[in-house]
């Protein structure tokens, strides 16, 4: 092994953590690409004076310089070079399908400064290596991604149709977590289920899932291609619309419900026309919606969430109203005689004038006369004429 530089660790962030892991993660490195040799490229690191120091080697023979000392023509040839190089490296790690591999890489393509490339000239064959790989420069003001800049990485757009797992249907407006280049973002698809991905570095490998609950659902994971259309597969959701009303089919409005499903509890209050809006439930879903009285849950609703299903009906009985009984009502008999004699007039006319009404009657063979139906207190006017005389008389029942 041939040292080419000894570098002091200051104005420098290790990207891995502690500077003395450096040697274990050039071994992983060396492990996972010994068999095409594409290893070589990261120069081998040897920390000393209690990490505060590290010794670059390579296993090249030759001279050695760094390419911030070649004039500008053997500076393109050498950037040219490392292209090529980092170009098999990232290729050799593609047949691991391994995303956690690529953004290690990544990391590790890093150096602080252009002076910690160098080329190795033996007989006429040249090779870069990378010294102080994985470091990032903590001077204020410096660069970042010196290597991409010197490899010209081509960042292109990532569009994605966004797409139902069941149906493969568009998915308007659905939530996606993307993971790339050491980052997370976080888009929605268009009305027509289609979302881009800016600024993606060609050969990147990139993660997207949903989040549900905390936890990651429906991983799938892209290589960015230069010209590349992509599809991410989501779970059908849809909202549900609330309909609240009384027993008389009334909407009832401001009333405030609570709803649980999957271990989430949401609260909703319903608008003037007693709707309220639960959004992107999951298909299959069930809900449980309720009220609170007095600490109390009370009108439990518990429902199905539902394709094309246009609303979920809740009724709230209304408190029955008290029954007013009607006023006692009785019959009042009157019995018609003669004035003189005292006997009973059978068939004699009567006539009798209450409450504004006036009902006419005859008596009966006994002489008898029957009210139905009268109110206590009702004031009766009776008016009573036998066969050859008249009589009168005024009854009031109590």
């Amino acid at each position: 092994m041939k040292p080419i530089v000894t570098t002091e660790l200051y104005d420098v962030r290790y990207a891995f953590g502690s500077s003395e892991s450096a040697k274990s993660r050039y071994n992983q490195i060396k492990g996972t690409f010994d068999t095409g040799k594409e290893y070589k490229i990261f120069a081998e690191p040897v920390v000393t004076d209690g990490g505060n120091k590290i010794t670059w080697l390579t296993e090249y023979d030759g001279s050695i310089v760094s390419i911030s000392k070649l004039s500008p023509e053997d500076q393109s040839n050498a950037r040219n070079l490392l292209r090529v190089e980092i170009q098999k490296l990232l290729t050799a790690a593609k047949t691991y399908e391994d995303t956690e591999l690529m953004e290690f890489l990544y990391k590790c393509i890093e150096v602080p400064t252009v002076e910690n490339i160098y080329l190795v000239n033996a007989n006429g064959t040249q090779n870069v290596v990378l010294t102080q790989w994985g470091f990032l420069s903590d001077v204020p003001g410096a660069d970042k991604g010196i290597l991409d800049k010197i490899i010209n990485a081509i960042r292109v757009p990532m569009p994605f149709r966004v797409v139902y797992i069941d149906d493969e249907s568009p998915a308007p407006f659905a939530e996606v977590h993307f993971e790339f280049e050491g980052k997370k973002e976080i888009l929605k698809s268009d009305a027509d289920g289609k979302l881009i991905l800016d600024d993606v570095k060609v050969d990147t490998f990139v993660k997207a899932y949903e989040i549900e609950n905390d936890e990651q659902l429906n991983l799938q994971t892209y290589t960015c291609y230069e010209h590349g259309e992509y599809v991410v597969k989501v779970t059908k959701k849809v909202d549900m619309r609330f309909r609240v009303i009384n027993s008389k089919n009334e909407p009832m409005p401001n009333e405030l419900f609570f709803f649980k499903f999957n271990e989430q509890e949401e609260q909703l209050t319903t608008d003037a026309n007693g709707m309220m809006l639960l959004p992107k439930i999951k298909l299959d879903t069930e809900v449980s919606v309720f009220q609170t009285i007095e600490g109390k849950e009370e009108n439990v609703n518990h429902f199905i969430c539902e394709n094309d299903k246009k609303e979920y009906l809740i009724v709230i009985q209304l408190e029955e109203e008290p029954v007013i009984p009607p006023p006692p009502v009785h019959n009042m008999k009157f019995k018609i005689v003669d004035k003189k004699s005292g006997e009973i007039v059978p068939n004699a006319k009567v006539i009798l004038k209450y409450n504004g009404k006036k009902e006419e009657f005859f008596s009966d063979e006994f002489g008898f006369v029957v009210l139905e139906n009268v109110e206590p207190n009702t004031k009766v006017k009776v008016v009573a004429t036998g066969k050859s005389q008249k009589k009168k008389k005024e009854s009031t029942k109590k």
